[in-house]
């Protein structure tokens, strides 16, 4: 069934309400406003710019289907029926398959003024693409019925399947949707909203339910309150106590608040995708996140489909709807089965969309919400440092008991002596119990490393935004960490080692060799209009305008054209716009046979389109009734032809043995000189095609020509390569392009070097596994490869004990992007399912991306030994400081409140300002951590001991002996012994405090460096952290003496503490001088075999070289480049 021309629903007499909606919506559609002069005009006025006519879908009418495949003669509603290429010319007439377009559809749609405009719900649309109804034919028949098909929808939500939405045209990217603001009020936006966080309280009510330590202290603080408030004194301890664990509470919520908020922004930032819509007439990518309904999306492979929406029309479009179902069996969409949804994927073929349901609206972003999860996975360094915090924090426990029974047992010993007499023991003693439980408890809150988790954590989140500055989204938390581990890349050439911006230089077409610009030929000119024949150059341009999926968009304040599609066919239409052909004229004059597109895969290498041509084939009188463009790989395509053009290119002839070979060595002597190679041919047919040859019509083809396309190396990649080669990481070139071609590119990079072996993907596939083993050690260049080759070598480089990384863009890569321990997706030409796949993003799919990456990974491992040896240190003394100075004193020389303070220092702005660090220039030039290393090595030891032992030994002359090392003012602090040892606790507290500010500063060299201040100006945070540390010491000390136990003290005092920190420096030095020559000389590690002073000139080296520049190597002789292209082969020859 179908409306009649007058727009009357088909169903009136039985749903009178649904027929005059649909009425009133059509009748809408057709008030145009004044000025519309285009609406009248002939059906041969072009309508559209960038070929969007090639693509046209057909409308899914009432149970009909009407194509719509470009502008054809003119009929009495529009373009003329055009005869079928899989029937007979007398039964197409009849088909129903050349049926006019509804008239309404040839007209822009008026935008909306108001949501009374939308004459359909979102729940409505909901209903009518019910994913829980996906496979029910009663679900079409209810579109077809109550809303007239997708033609009623379409009109419904005021848009157009030729020019999708109407857009401002003061826009200059005519992206923006004239009625966007209603659209969005009334159907919403295409944003899933991030799960709620919790707000701050929240987070210290789920501090305190998750952490023991601080329900123990609450505790204890409450019961010091109580018997403070009992016995009149001591109560203000209790609540010290308190305060200091609101604040500790505060700081921590604080940071996860902080964390949580950066988290959120990664979860927005994953969500958007690139899509391609028609709006006002025109092609253009938009952002997912501006999709609205009513818009026509374009579908092709690898795409990920971004909102719910009935389909328009397709060629062989099947979607996997497994990431909703469950079920691997991938679904062929039809009129029939028109429905799609949300976070499905495109796995075949092509097609248009009409968006119906957007954002928490859509079934993919129903089961996102219902899922909500932030990325919270442990990675494999914070589950190693879980282990070690709980082996610190079982010491910490073991530490704390000793204190409290050492003191228990020395106060039961010192009671009896002193009440001798049983039952004259007074009870209110026993409140001194409670404050060696109190000292103990602390003890163990400050041996238990809570900060480990939290700098790794800040580390993570730290390195993950700042790869993001250097064009890397990070996908899951866990591929920071594990590029620092990375001791292989397999990269792909195209647009990651090379700039992806290519150009035609070479022509080659029956006998004829013509250069052009870029070809770096002596005889080399520009391509112009008349550079071939006028029916040779539209022969030429019909092929690669019309056998193509790929369109231009040009941006302002830039020069250079940005194609939206394969920049394979872009070059292609730039050289037919030398030509003087623009490709979106042609498109529109060309029509495309409906479901005659065999697009490229990796399998293929080649891509075909069925067309209604223009232009006779040479010698021929007149254009057949179809013809079969196919261009791609030149082998793969040479070897389907049985004909060619004439030496002339007048007429076709028969392509002998000796042609054929003459073109295979062209092909070489190209991809030789770094070219890639495509071969253009064509077949004509002057009936319609048989069953066979629509299953199977790339055979028997004419060879028209072959093209060479240049595509330079990015700027910085062979610098970039040597970078990664330097820190012990090997990188292999895996490509679809053939020998020749990536073996030149990879010598170019220096990723070929005189002893490697560039292998072709089919030689690799037929070896042993044992062979495969054996030659990947050597193997640098896999050509020719399919993604299982890639796949296959991943595996085998994981078994052999790699660390793979992996770049991959098409669909069939996402096995090997999974399968690696990295998978790095192309942001640009990287489809959506290898994007799903993916561990990282590239988003500028540039190699140097990959180095920056494996510098930030590194530095997560780097920041977090740091902030370890930091806090080991500050551990050791503040336990054997406590444990000693309680158990020789009866009461530790560091009360509760201090020991939370440095607890804070040591877990909050530690964690902060070391965890935070930025890398140092060589930390490339290393060789990767294995992931069996252990966290703690030797230099982080010595660290700790050096530091170690100066803070315990000049602490404990501070407790013991600071009636003869030190001087107290006894007019300045008072002359009794309470305000003494108050005195000598504080100068303790302060010391102790300083020291952890020194021993921050030193922490943050790992191998025993000599120049502590190299690049500590790099990392603002470090610096504010130490300046909050001194700043609240001397607060809490000259202000706070109540609350911290201290005393305020003068001048001299400060001056002692800061000279017994200071002092630790020199100290520290001398002892890193004397580790590092004991190492040298004894030859324990090969890494330290130098020079105890060589570390202040090897880092004004370094820094010369530092990693985002990437030197300045040397570069190789042409004739040292040649000779090692020719011991390479001989390399291959030998291996095969």
């Amino acid at each position: 069934m179908s409306s009649d021309a007058d727009g009357h629903h088909p169903f009136a007499e039985t749903d009178p309400t649904a027929a005059a909606a649909y009425s009133r919506a059509r009748q809408n559609a057709r008030n145009l406003d004044d000025n519309s002069a285009a609406a009248t005009a002939p059906p041969t006025a072009p309508l559209l710019d960038h070929g969007q006519h090639s693509h046209l879908p057909p409308l899914v009418g009432a149970g009909r289907v009407i194509p719509t495949t470009g502008v054809a003669r003119a009929g009495p509603l529009g373009p003329a029926p055009s005869p079928s290429p899989w029937t007979s010319k007398s039964s197409a007439a009849g088909s129903g398959l050349g049926a006019a377009l509804p008239h309404h559809h040839h007209y822009a749609p008026k935008p909306a003024k108001s949501a009374e405009d939308f004459l359909l719900t979102p729940d409505q649309l909901s209903a009518i693409v019910n994913f829980d109804e996906r496979s029910s034919a009663e679900q079409t028949k209810l579109l077809n019925a109550k809303f007239g098909g997708v033609d009623g929808l379409v009109d419904f939500l005021r848009s157009s399947v030729e020019h999708g939405l109407p857009v401002d045209e003061d826009d200059p990217t005519r992206t923006r949707v004239l009625d966007n603001d209603i659209r969005l009020a009334v159907y919403g936006a295409n944003l899933v909203p991030p799960p709620p966080s919790e707000t701050i309280f929240q987070m210290v009510v789920g501090n305190i339910k998750e952490d023991p330590i601080i329900q123990i202290l609450i505790v204890s603080a409450a019961i010091t309150l109580i018997v403070g408030a009992v016995t009149g004194d001591g109560w203000y301890e209790g609540l010290a106590i308190l305060i200091a664990v609101i604040i500790v509470l505060t700081v921590t919520a604080g940071n996860d608040y902080s964390k949580d908020k950066k988290f959120k922004r990664l979860l927005m930032l994953q969500s958007d995708k690139k899509t391609k819509v028609i709006r006002g007439g025109q092609r253009n990518q938009i952002s997912s996140w501006d999709l609205v309904v009513g818009d026509v999306v374009e579908l092709a492979i690898g795409d990920e489909v971004p909102a719910d929406g009935v389909f328009l029309s397709g060629n062989r479009l099947v979607i996997d709807e497994s990431p909703l179902t469950g079920e691997s069996l991938p679904v062929k969409k039809t009129p029939k089965l028109p429905s799609l949804f949300s976070g499905c994927q495109v796995s075949e073929g092509s097609g248009f969309m009409l968006v119906t349901s957007v954002g928490s609206r859509s079934s993919g972003g129903k089961i996102q919400q219902l899922l909500a999860e932030a990325q919270g996975q442990e990675t494999v360094l914070q589950s190693k440092l879980s282990v070690l915090a709980m082996q610190i924090g079982k010491l910490g426990f073991a530490a704390g008991a000793i204190t409290f029974f050492g003191l228990t047992i020395r106060f039961i010993i010192d009671k009896v002596a002193q009440y001798p007499a049983a039952g004259t023991f007074p009870a209110s003693d026993l409140i001194n119990l409670l404050r060696f439980f109190e000292v103990s408890i602390t003890v163990i809150v400050v041996a238990v490393p809570e900060g480990l988790p939290l700098a790794v954590t800040i580390s993570l989140a730290f390195s993950m935004f700042k790869m993001i500055k250097d064009r890397c989204f990070v996908r899951h938390l866990h591929a920071s960490e594990t590029m620092g581990e990375a001791t292989a890349i397999c990269t792909d050439k195209t647009g990651t080692l090379t700039e992806n911006r290519m150009t035609v230089v070479k022509v080659a077409v029956g006998h004829k060799r013509l250069h052009g610009e870029g070809s770096g030929e002596a005889d080399a000119a520009p391509f112009l209009p008349d550079t071939f024949p006028q029916e040779l150059r539209d022969l030429l341009c019909e092929a690669v305008c019309i056998n193509s999926s790929c369109f231009i968009k040009h941006k302002d304040n830039d020069s250079n054209p940005l194609f939206v599609g394969s920049a394979t066919e872009g070059a292609l239409l730039i050289w037919a716009k030398k030509l003087g052909v623009h490709y979106e004229d042609l498109r529109k004059r060309v029509l495309k046979v409906e479901k005659g597109e065999y697009l490229f895969t990796s399998e293929r290498k080649r891509m075909s389109t069925l067309c209604e041509p223009q232009v006779a084939s040479p010698g021929a009188g007149q254009p057949a009734l179809f013809r079969l463009h196919v261009k791609g790989a030149s082998e793969m395509v040479l070897g389907l032809c049985t004909q060619q053009l004439a030496s002339d290119s007048s007429c076709i002839i028969p392509m002998g043995t000796d042609e054929r070979a003459d073109v295979s060595e062209l092909i070489r002597i190209w991809a030789g000189q770094g070219l890639r190679t495509i071969a253009l041919a064509f077949r004509d047919f002057d009936r319609p095609l048989t069953r066979g040859e629509r299953e199977d019509p790339e055979h028997d083809l004419v060879f028209v020509g072959l093209v060479g396309i240049k595509d330079p190396v990015r700027a910085g990649v062979p610098d970039a390569v040597k970078v990664c080669q330097r820190a012990g990481i090997t990188v292999r070139m895996v490509t679809g392009d053939n020998l020749l071609t990536a073996s030149k590119i990879a010598q170019e990079c220096h990723i070929l070097s005189p002893g490697g072996v560039a292998l072709e993907g089919p030689v690799f596939r037929a070896m042993s596994e044992d062979d495969k083993k054996a030659v990947i050690p050597k193997l640098q260049v896999l050509a020719r490869s399919s993604p299982a080759d890639k796949h296959t070598l991943v595996c085998l480089l994981k078994c052999m004990g790699d660390v793979v990384a992996v770049t991959g863009d098409g669909t069939n890569d996402a096995p090997a992007l999974k399968e690696a321990d990295v998978g790095f997706a192309m942001g640009i030409s990287g489809t959506q399912i290898a994007m799903n796949a993916s561990d990282i993003i590239l988003l500028d799919d540039n190699f140097i991306s990959i180095v920056q990456s494996i510098k930030w990974g590194r530095n997560v491992l780097s920041a977090v030994r740091k902030f370890l040896q930091f806090q080991l240190a500050v551990n050791v003394v503040a336990i054997v400081l406590t444990v000693v100075g309680s158990l020789a004193n009866d009461s530790p020389p560091l009360n509760t409140v201090q020991l939370l303070w440095v607890n804070l220092i040591m877990d909050t702005f530690g964690a902060l300002g070391l965890a935070s660090d930025v890398p140092d220039e060589g930390i490339l030039h290393a060789k990767p951590h294995l992931r069996t290393d252990p966290i703690l090595n030797g230099y982080m030891r010595i660290h700790v001991g050096i530091v170690g032992v100066y803070e315990t030994v000049v602490l404990l002359l501070i407790l013991f002996a600071r009636k003869d090392l030190l001087t107290y003012n006894a007019a300045y602090y008072g002359s009794t012994a309470a305000q003494q040892t108050a005195w000598g606790n504080t100068i303790l507290f302060t010391t102790f405090v300083l020291m952890q500010v020194v021993n921050e500063v030193l922490s943050r060299q790992l191998k025993l460096e000599l120049n502590f201040l190299h690049g500590i100006t790099r990392n603002p945070l470090f610096g504010l952290m130490l300046a909050i540390i001194i700043v609240v010491q001397v607060v809490m000390v000259q202000f706070a003496g109540v609350f911290m136990g201290t005393v305020a003290l003068n001048g001299n005092d400060w001056g002692v503490c800061i000279a017994m920190s200071v002092v630790m420096i020199p100290f520290t030095i001398l002892m890193r001088m004397a580790a590092r020559l004991v190492r040298a000389v004894t030859n324990k590690n090969e890494d330290m075999r130098i020079s105890p002073l060589a570390d202040f000139e090897d880092q004004g080296a370094a820094a010369a070289v530092s990693a985002p520049k990437y030197g300045s190597d040397v570069k190789k002789s042409q004739h040292t480049q040649e000779s090692s292209v020719m011991k390479t082969r001989a390399a291959a020859d030998l291996v095969i």
